[in-house]
C-alpha cells in the first residue's frame, strides 16, 4: 500500500448533515435577494448610458448594448438643467444640518444620560412621545413660521429647520452615552472641570463612534430629503438635487418632458454619493443597528 493510499484512507469522510443543506439553501436565498436588491441600481446605470431610442423598445433588454453606450444623457442633462447648483444645495444642506445634529444631539444626549436634574425623566419621555407624531403634521406650522420670518425660498429655510437633529438624534446619543463609564466624569469634576469641558475632553472622544453613526444617518436623510425642500423653495436655483430630479419628468416645471435616459443619469448622480458613503462607512451602519439596545 502506498503512502498516498495510507494518507487518503486515514482521513475520515465528512458526512452531510441537515444543517449543511439548510446553509446551502440559506446562501441561495441570500444570493437571490442580493441580486434583486442590486438590480434597480444596475438598471439605473444601464439606462443612464444607453440612448433613449433603446429604452422604449419592448421587451426591454436586460443586458446593455455595449456598442451604443455613451455619456450623451449626462451631457444633455448638464446642458439643460443647473445640476451642479442642485448638487451644491444638497451638499450644503446635508453638511450643515448633519454638523448641527451631531453637536446639539450629542449635548442633549449627554444631558439626559449623565446629568441629574429635577424632572429629567418626565422631560425625556415627553420628548419621546413626540416621536409618535407623524412628521407631516408639523409641515404647515413650520411653513407658516418660515413665511412669517420672510425666509421662503432662501437657504435659511433649508438649513435652520431640523438643524438640531430632532428628538431622534438626542435619543440615539443618549443610548450610546449611557454605556460610557460615569467614573471618568466624576474624576473630571473632582479636578475642577466644568460640564462643557467634561463633554469636550472626556465624553466627545469616547462617543466618537456614536457620533459617526448619527452623522451618517443624518447625512443620508438630509441628502435624500424631498418634501421640505419642495415646500419652501419655488425657483429652480434653490432646488436641491432630489427635488430637481423629481421634477424632471414634470412638463409644468421643466417646460418639456425629460427623456428617461436623462432622468436615469440624474438619479445616478444623486445616488453615487450615498453609495460611496455606505461602502466606506458600512461598519458604522451595522453598529447603528445595535446602539438602541445598549443599556447603561
Amino acid at each position: 500500500m502506498t503512502a498516498k493510499d495510507l494518507s487518503s484512507s486515514s482521513l475520515p469522510r465528512r458526512q452531510w448533515r441537515g444543517e449543511d443543506f439548510v446553509n446551502i439553501i440559506a446562501y441561495i436565498i441570500l444570493t437571490l435577494w442580493a441580486l434583486l436588491a442590486l438590480f434597480p441600481i444596475y438598471w439605473m446605470l444601464k439606462n443612464s448610458f444607453e440612448p433613449n431610442q433603446l429604452l422604449n423598445v419592448w421587451p426591454p433588454r436586460i443586458l446593455p448594448n455595449w456598442e451604443r453606450l455613451s455619456l450623451d444623457n449626462y451631457s444633455a442633462l448638464l446642458a439643460r438643467f443647473p445640476l451642479p447648483l442642485w448638487f451644491f444645495n444638497s451638499l450644503l444642506v446635508a453638511l450643515v444640518r448633519t454638523i448641527g445634529a451631531v453637536f446639539f444631539g450629542s449635548l442633549a444626549g449627554y444631558t439626559f444620560a449623565k446629568l441629574y436634574f429635577f424632572g429629567r425623566e418626565v422631560i425625556f419621555w415627553t420628548l419621546m412621545a413626540v416621536l409618535m407624531l407623524p412628521g407631516f403634521i408639523l409641515i404647515i406650522p413650520q411653513y407658516q413660521i418660515i413665511r412669517a420670518l420672510d425666509w421662503y425660498n432662501t437657504y435659511w429655510a433649508l438649513l435652520v429647520p431640523g438643524i438640531t437633529g430632532g428628538v431622534w438624534a438626542m435619543f440615539l446619543m443618549r443610548q450610546f452615552m449611557r454605556s460610557l463609564p460615569t467614573e471618568l466624569i466624576e474624576s473630571a469634576r473632582i479636578d475642577g472641570a466644568g460640564e462643557f469641558a467634561i463633554f469636550a475632553r472626556v465624553i466627545a472622544p469616547l462617543a466618537a463612534p456614536g457620533m459617526a453613526v448619527l452623522a451618517i444617518f443624518q447625512f443620508i436623510g438630509n441628502w435624500n430629503s424631498f418634501i421640505w425642500p419642495l415646500v419652501v423653495t419655488s425657483t429652480k436655483e434653490m432646488r436641491t438635487l432630489p427635488v430637481g430630479l423629481g421634477l424632471l419628468s414634470s412638463p409644468k416645471d421643466t417646460g418639456q418632458v425629460t427623456p428617461i435616459g436623462e432622468v436615469m443619469a440624474g438619479a445616478t448622480i444623486a445616488a453615487l454619493p450615498m453609495i460611496i458613503v455606505f461602502l466606506f462607512f458600512q461598519r458604522y451602519f451595522l453598529r447603528g443597528i445595535t446602539i438602541g439596545a445598549i443599556k447603561g
